[in-house]
């Protein structure tokens, strides 16, 4: 420690020579692009802004899905874990340096996206590096910085490293800390004060050197308070107003003393019902008195040499929201439009370029709004708009394909989330907070869409929405997560408002107003098919029973007026996950799965129907939130009784009963689900009749008003 005080010293002594006149740099000691190794490679990505999918481990992809915005500094798209079938949403950035990707809790790739006319990916191993050393800043107190940047053949960024020097006696470099850096770069010595030439005289003390200047530079600053007026003046981040007592800031008065440099200080404050004043400087007041207003914001600046020399920094406690960050030099602190009294300051002088004195996030809060993009057929991107205000399209028949949604200025934590019916995709996985929703480049019409708040922002506020949809033009306002749009009518929409209001404040809206489709929707899934025949008997095969049964189902149902989809139509082979991923990206209202039963024992015979019941052995994979949801389960219940019931009172077939279970496809669908198994095809005398379609034609009959049954109740 003695010896880094008596380097100090020295570096002291010297500048006494060289007055202090810091220009000092923002840049960090180091960046290292995510722990990049010697020997290791990275994916350098040509990207053109299409679709492009690339294998970076084994059973993992990740889809570059197109530009994040107009400036291309990023580009958005999905990482899919095959091996639990998990996507989610990230954003790549564009620049010179390598970046690191995490796709999985143990897996991380590194990369680098170069924008290009075409696309294509290469996996480079560096071989050669090679040294850019710029001057940041040079200092008349003989201090230095250089920014070391590490480049490969391939023209990427692999590192950055900030490097500080001070120049000795024999006007030679040497590299000191950071900490050294700034501890020097801050120093003020009187030559004049007897104290500060005492100290140097001296050396150190008790192994550290203090410095206490009578002449320092300062800021102090007084304010009038609700009930107690003018307080004692404070300086130098003193405390000045009140805390946890609910009293207002009214007005503010600020001064410098000891100035070194000509110029002063000049500030302005935004005042309940009149806004921002003028400004005032140098011990002026800034706000009012005796009106009984409070003040909700400021913004305060140096003027002349001392803005070139200092900075001023400041930070509010406001209503509600406590202390905000620090803001600097004119910068707006506080809030404006929220109708928040300021009730305490803290304002320092900081040498120029020296650092802040605590976090500078969050310094200031303003009207909360909703900001909204689309993409359009033909268009592309429009651009950004916010509050009610359109976009897309009237008139022009142009489809939405895409949106991104977020929220500006939030007063609570939280964010937005949403998602869209996107053309033969159905319902897609809701992303959030300016991630896009929707597609681009395949021509596919957004159907309908659902917004909600998240966090403590749902607590305080609703967020509207409304669409205007082919054939049908405006549809009337929705709330909150309901469904926006049309399912089932293959109806584009073509524009959409979105608004967020305090809780309270907006309009009664109906589900019915807001959205059109065609009945309810039901999911159909005829198990098994393509290699895996199920049960195979005399001839027959248990996935093509499930299938003509389904088919039949599918047509009455049709007739009905039901918005019907099948996992599959002919024979062809799915996973128990896709059938329910299926449904629940289409967000149907119901799932039913047709099977046939098969037994050792050839005697057995009969109908039997299946819900979830849960199992801590067989846990869900894709439907955890769902699962075991009660009103799921217990709907579920009520299904599979009304479809057990017909089909056992149609055909005269043995009942034997509903039960649950934790079959896949009942546990991993998110709506109300149950499985069928209409008979025994190993059973020679109830296989005759399974195989018939008369028969048949009876249990899709049963199967469909076992479906009105239950329509008539939920």
């Amino acid at each position: 420690m003695r010896s880094k005080a008596l380097f100090l010293i020295g570096l002291l002594l010297f500048s006494l020579l060289f007055p202090l006149k810091v220009d000092i740099a923002y840049a960090q000691e180091s960046i290292i692009k995510g722990n990049f190794e010697e020997d290791s490679s990275y994916y350098l990505i040509h990207y053109n802004g299409e679709e492009q999918s690339i294998e970076v481990a084994e059973g993992v992809n990740v889809t570059l899905k197109n530009w994040g915005d107009e400036s291309k500094a990023s580009v958005d798209g999905t990482v899919l874990t095959q091996v639990d079938s998990a996507t989610k949403d990230i954003t790549m950035e564009v620049s010179d340096s390598l970046n690191e990707l995490v796709l999985t809790e143990n897996n991380r790739i590194h990369y680098r996206i170069v924008p290009s006319d075409t696309s294509r990916v290469e996996i480079v191993k560096p071989l050669n590096y090679e040294q850019d050393v710029t001057l940041v800043s040079s200092n008349e107190n003989q201090t230095s910085v250089e920014e070391v940047t590490t480049i490969d053949e391939y023209k990427t960024v692999i590192e950055k490293t900030t490097v500080y020097y001070f120049k000795d006696a024999n006007d030679q470099k040497v590299e000191i800390s950071k900490e050294e850096y700034d501890e020097l770069s801050q120093v003020t010595v009187d030559l004049t004060d007897t104290n500060d030439m005492q100290l140097i005289q001296d050396g150190p003390t008790n192994e550290e050197i203090l410095f206490s200047t009578s002449s320092a530079t300062s800021v102090s600053y007084s304010t009038h308070v609700q009930d107690i007026g003018w307080q004692a003046p404070v300086a130098n981040g003193g405390l000045s107003g009140t805390m946890g007592q609910s009293k207002r800031l009214e007005a503010i008065k600020i001064s410098l003393s000891n100035t070194p440099y000509s110029g002063g200080i000049s500030y302005k404050t935004h005042v309940e019902s009149n806004g921002w004043l003028g400004n005032v400087s140098n011990g002026g007041v800034s706000g009012t008195t005796g009106q009984g207003k409070r003040i909700e914001a400021i913004q305060v600046s140096l003027t002349g040499d001392m803005a070139n020399y200092y900075d001023v920094y400041y930070r509010v406690h406001a209503q509600d929201y406590g202390w905000l960050g620090w803001a600097k030099n004119g910068m707006s602190a506080g809030t404006e439009g929220l109708s928040k009294r300021l009730e305490a300051i803290q304002i320092v002088l900081v040498v120029k370029g020296g650092a802040a004195p605590g976090s500078t996030e969050n310094t200031f809060k303003t009207n909360t709004t909703v900001a909204y993009s689309t993409h359009v057929q033909d268009y592309g991107w429009m651009s950004t708009v916010k509050n009610g205000e359109l976009s897309g399209t009237e008139g022009q028949s142009k489809r939405l394909e895409a949106i991104k949604i977020q929220l500006q200025n939030a007063p609570f934590s939280g964010g937005v989330t949403y998602t869209t019916h996107v053309q033969d995709f159905g319902w897609l996985s809701n992303v959030s907070n300016n991630s896009i929703s929707g597609t681009s480049g395949q021509g596919k019409r957004m159907e309908a869409i659902k917004i909600s708040l998240t966090g403590d922002i749902a607590n305080h506020y609703d967020i509207y929405y409304r669409v205007h949809i082919e054939s049908y033009g405006w549809l009337g306002w929705a709330k909150n997560g309901m469904k926006a749009g049309s399912e089932g009518l293959s109806k584009r929409l073509e524009g959409i408002e979105i608004k967020l209001l305090p809780k309270g404040q907006g309009q009664y809206v109906t589900q019915s107003g807001a959205f059109k489709q065609l009945k309810q929707t039901v999911f159909l899934d005829p198990g098994h098919g393509g290699s895996d025949p199920g049960a195979v008997a005399g001839g027959y095969t248990e996935a093509n029973l499930n299938l003509a049964v389904a088919k039949k189902v599918e047509s009455l149902l049709v007739s009905r007026g039901y918005v019907v989809y099948m996992s599959r139509t002919g024979n062809t082979a799915l996973s128990l996950l896709e059938r329910s991923q299926m449904a629940n990206n289409l967000n149907t209202d119901i799932f039913i799965s047709i099977h046939h039963n098969s037994s050792v024992d050839k005697s057995a015979n009969g109908i039997e129907s299946y819900y979830y019941e849960y199992n801590p052995n067989n846990p869900s994979k894709i439907n955890g939130d769902m699962h075991n949801n009660p009103d799921r389960v217990n709907k579920s219940i009520t299904l599979a009784d009304l479809i057990q019931e017909n089909m056992v009172d149609y055909t005269g077939a043995y009942d034997r009963g509903t039960d649950g279970s934790s079959f896949s496809v009942v546990r991993e669908s998110s709506m109300p689900a149950t499985l069928l198994e209409l008979g025994f095809i190993s059973n020679d005398g109830e296989r005759q009749k399974l195989v018939t379609d008369s028969y048949q034609s009876i249990l899709a009959r049963a199967i469909a008003d076992g479906i009105d049954e239950y329509f008539r109740i939920y």
